[in-house]
């Protein structure tokens, strides 16, 4: 509810209105959707029924068709062997073995001898292996030459050449260009096959196992199939032979479901046409009802903006207006007006507006003549005190630079060493004040100088003071930063002291080094003073010792930096100071 806030009011009428037309819309799409879903998959699956049926009809003529050719194949195959015996043609011998019945049931197997049948042809096959058709070992021919005499041929079935039309495999591509109409649900796949339904597995066990032969006693899968495995899932023979010529099974976890028709019904086994289809495949290729429905749809929805649009544009046209202006004036144009005539709610507000408009452009006028006059005299007035700053600075400078005379002029006259000692120390702290006040006169910023320039110009007196006649080095490694007063003071102090020090106490001869390092993280700030001199005894403690040197160098650290002092003794004396940098 807060965001609404941000919009005009012609912007929050359109916003309801189109929420309310898809509020409409949602609930028409809801009511019609679902059943227009329902009554495609119906049809379709009326389709696929009607297209199974068709092809399971076409399967049956197939399978008469090929029943019908294998016994002309037959009759044709006993003329063939009728006119050699009648013709007594030397080929017959080629491809026959002749025997009286008496011969014949001591040279034939029982078996071969027990399924002789007076002038026909008999295929025998041997024992059954598996479920598929096998090929004839031999053709065993009973016939009466005489009246008399019986005689059984027992020819190579490979040496009869009968003319081989393909027509299974004609039957097939015919039937599956009939099944192909509908292979975008089901790919076309044509399943026809013969179950055993006296196996063991027959109840227990899936139709199909991954470790299956591919002749079999459980099954057979003929050659007019368009899979060279069952598709049947897990389903049992039993589940497959009892839902045939009723509704589809649903099985797999839902996944598939499967349609089973009867070719031909023996007592041992049956011949089945099987169709399975996956339900991603029967589901994935409906034409959404949204899509149908949405183009008319969305063209009247877009006609009842663009003419919502129409009117709302007409009756908030002042409205507009005077949300423009507004947003003129917030944006600091105070010089535009609605100029809205009439009579009605709106006018009255825009004219109030616009006067409203008028009194505070005047106000503006008159409040920007009174600040630049105070501006002028405020700049005025910081001058003066920038002025009055720097002579201060000035005299700061020149009543110390005096005082260090006074103190030079007063060593002139002393002879005893240590007391001239102790006035050349004072006179290098007041030098680092008179430096500082110095810096900051020369500077165009009177609040800060840099620390650097600061620090070098003060070693640089330090040395001419304390380490004129020695080889004493000064190495600097120091962030140029500008600091105040309040952190540059303190700071030179605790350099010229342990700079002092340093010249007095920790060179044993005329040579050495000090490194004087400042460095800035952020706030944080450490100032390291490092020498090669031979360092404090072990015996002193920085904090707590009585060296004037040394507490010097603790008072300021923690009385005016209020940071931290530490003392390292590494080849010589290493100060640490750290303390936090607040700007001013």
């Amino acid at each position: 509810m807060s965001i609404s806030k941000h919009y005009s009011l012609n912007t929050k009428i359109s916003i309801t209105f189109t929420f309310l037309g898809l509020f409409l819309l949602i609930i028409l799409f809801v009511q019609i959707i679902p059943n227009m879903q329902e009554e495609q998959r119906e049809a379709k699956k009326n389709q696929i029924e009607n297209m199974i049926t068709i092809t399971n009809e076409q399967l049956k003529l197939a399978v008469k068709l090929l029943l019908h050719s294998r016994e002309s194949e037959i009759i044709e195959l006993k003329s063939k062997i009728d006119v050699l015996i009648n013709n007594k043609e030397k080929d017959l011998t080629k491809k026959c073995i002749s025997y009286t019945k008496e011969e014949a049931k001591k040279v034939l197997s029982l078996d071969e001898y027990s399924s002789l049948k007076e002038n026909k042809l008999v295929f025998y096959k041997g024992q059954q292996k598996h479920m598929c058709p096998q090929n004839a070992k031999s053709i065993l021919y009973l016939k009466k030459l005489h009246k008399d005499q019986e005689v059984v041929f027992k020819c190579k079935p490979r040496s009869f050449e009968v003319k081989d039309i393909n027509l299974e495999s004609n039957i097939k591509n015919d039937l599956q260009k009939t099944f192909e109409l509908t292979s975008k649900d089901h790919k076309g796949k044509i399943n026809l096959i013969w179950i055993n339904t006296k196996h063991k597995d027959y109840e227990t066990k899936p139709l199909y196992d991954v470790n299956d032969e591919n002749y079999n006693m459980k099954y057979c899968l003929s050659k007019m199939s368009s899979s060279s495995i069952p598709q049947t899932g897990v389903l049992s023979a039993k589940q497959i032979v009892e839902s045939a010529e009723k509704s589809p099974i649903l099985h797999d976890n839902g996944n598939t479901l499967t349609w089973v028709k009867t070719l031909e019904d023996k007592e041992d086994r049956k011949l089945l046409f099987i169709t399975s289809i996956y339900t991603k495949d029967f589901n994935r290729d409906f034409t959404s009802p949204l899509l149908k429905i949405l183009p008319a749809t969305l063209l009247a929805f877009l006609i009842a903006i663009i003419v919502g649009i129409f009117i709302f544009k007409r009756l908030f046209k002042s409205i507009n207006i005077l949300t423009n202006i507004s947003k003129q004036v917030n944006e600091g144009n105070i010089n535009l007006r609605s100029n809205i005539k009439g009579k009605d709610d709106i006018a009255i507000l825009a004219k109030t507006f616009d006067s409203m408009l008028d009194s505070l452009e005047k106000n503006i006028k008159e409040l920007d003549n009174k600040v630049e006059v105070k501006t002028k005299e405020l700049r005025s007035s910081l001058k003066e005190k920038e002025i009055l700053l720097k002579e201060i600075h000035h005299r700061v400078k020149n009543n110390l630079a005096m005082t260090i005379n006074l103190i030079k002029f007063q060593k002139s006259k002393i002879k005893d060493e240590k007391t001239k000692n102790s006035l050349t120390d004072i006179q290098e702290r007041i030098f680092t004040m008179e430096l500082l006040h110095r810096k900051l006169y020369e500077s165009k910023d009177i609040n800060s100088i840099s620390f650097k320039k600061y620090v070098s110009g003060l070693l640089k007196d330090l040395h001419y003071t304390y380490g004129k006649s020695r080889d004493i080095y000064h190495h600097l490694d120091i962030d140029d930063i500008n600091m105040n007063i309040e952190y540059t003071l303190p700071c030179g102090l605790i350099i010229t002291e342990a700079t002092i020090n340093a010249y007095k106490y920790a060179f044993l001869g005329n040579t050495g080094n000090i490194h004087i390092s400042f460095k800035t993280n952020n706030n944080e700030c450490t100032l390291t003073i490092k020498d090669d001199g031979i360092g404090l005894s072990d015996e002193i403690d920085v904090n707590k010792t009585k060296t004037l040197g040394l507490r010097l160098i603790s008072s300021i650290v923690k009385g005016q930096l209020f940071g931290e002092f530490s003392y390292i003794k590494d080849k010589g004396s290493i100060f640490i100071i750290k303390f936090i940098y607040i700007k001013s």
